[in-house]
């Protein structure tokens, strides 16, 4: 079990519980004294998204909050964020993000993104985040990419689906904004370096004569 103590921001200095378990995520998002927790166990957790919402000021950005929704398998999300204004603990603030987001991988959705590649091993056919995985290809938008063809491109908040064929068959997804898109990513990653190792196998069977 790992507890983190949660401070929303200035208009909310109340120190508020988070309680990740192998069982269970727990967090004290309401105000009501008999009924201060929502929790959500390991078995109704569907999906994640997460990020960094910039607050704008009249000429710069002054602020930061940070973003994490978790999705049960009703589609509600419990929302767990915190802000900060002009770097004020900027280092504090983050780390605590990074250290929520990298135990919620560890106990929950690194088990969601394998189950999503069991299906795909087993040849059924399935969506994330509006990208339908299809037993040699993915589809979106009418278009499709063989996964022989297939390339990710990382960035900080979001990432580009893309064909090596042609660049401007493409789709951009937000880690923050887009349902899910960050278990897309690590499901497409791996069935990326799948198929790269069968077609290493394959050429590697083909030059021994075997």
């Amino acid at each position: 079990m790992k507890v983190f103590t949660i401070v929303r921001g200035l208009f909310d200095t109340r120190k508020r519980s988070l309680i990740i378990d192998d069982n269970f995520i727990k967090f004290e998002n309401k105000d009501q004294n008999k009924d201060l927790f929502t929790i959500i166990k390991k078995e109704d957790i569907a999906g994640i998204r997460y990020g960094i919402h910039f607050i704008d000021g009249y000429k710069f950005t002054i602020g930061r909050e940070y973003q994490i929704f978790i999705r049960n398998k009703s589609d509600k999300e419990l929302k767990i964020f915190f802000k900060l204004f002009y770097r004020r603990k900027l280092n504090e603030k983050h780390q605590l993000y990074c250290d929520i987001v990298d135990e919620l991988w560890d106990r929950f959705i690194s088990d969601v993104c394998h189950d999503y590649y069991l299906k795909f091993k087993n040849k059924e056919k399935f969506s994330i985040s509006g990208i339908e995985i299809d037993e040699d290809r993915i589809r979106f938008n009418k278009k499709e990419i063989l996964f022989e063809d297939l390339e990710l491109k990382q960035y900080r908040h979001h990432f580009m689906i893309f064909s090596r064929e042609d660049n401007y068959n493409n789709k951009m997804l937000y880690y923050l904004k887009d349902k899910d898109a960050v278990i897309l990513f690590s499901v497409l990653k791996t069935i990326i370096k799948d198929e790269q190792l069968r077609t290493k196998e394959i050429s590697d069977r083909k030059v021994s004569g075997a």
